[in-house]
């Protein structure tokens, strides 16, 4: 059975101050980037009916989630993960010392980056949120493939989850 409902909000925060002390006075220089996206059930744009989160770990030798036929994956309702157009994309590495390495899976790779073998490296605490709100969303029924792996030796831990269309 379906889901009957998906509704929330990614959104973006970034609120920094920068001073200068010059002889008597100081300088500020403030940004302040609040930004975002509210979701609604559907298949139109800002819409999605797939939600899948987790918190995982893997080696050097990494893993791969097909996001198209899910394989073993399962939302948290245990429903197969069959997404067949990705909206969102969110990673955490939480690992301590370890670089995570996402993506890289040569022709299969989700089209995020303009070459499927890109890589991304993110570092231990590092965080990497990806976004495409438009009706269609990213197809991933051919290139389906999100690899995960740590950069060296070791297990490496992090959270991931994913929006999209079934």
């Amino acid at each position: 059975m379906a889901s009957s409902g998906l509704t929330g909000k990614s959104n973006v925060v970034i609120a920094l101050r920068h001073t200068k002390d010059l002889n008597l006075n100081s300088i500020l220089d403030e940004l302040n980037i609040d930004s975002g996206i509210d979701w609604s059930f559907g298949t139109g744009a800002n819409a999605a009916n797939v939600l899948f989160h987790d918190q995982r770990s893997t080696d050097d030798t990494g893993e791969t989630i097909d996001v198209y036929e899910g394989g073993s994956e399962t939302t948290a309702f245990g429903d197969a993960l069959t997404m067949e157009a990705i909206k969102l994309l969110y990673i955490k590495n939480t690992h301590a010392s370890l670089t995570l390495e996402i993506l890289g899976t040569a022709d299969t790779a989700i089209g995020i980056c303009a070459d499927p073998s890109d890589i991304i490296e993110l570092p231990p605490g590092g965080i990497f949120l990806w976004t495409c709100p438009t009706a269609a969303g990213i197809d991933t029924t051919t290139n389906k493939n999100l690899k995960l792996a740590s950069k060296t030796s070791g297990t490496i831990t992090y959270d991931i989850a994913m929006l999209g269309l079934d």
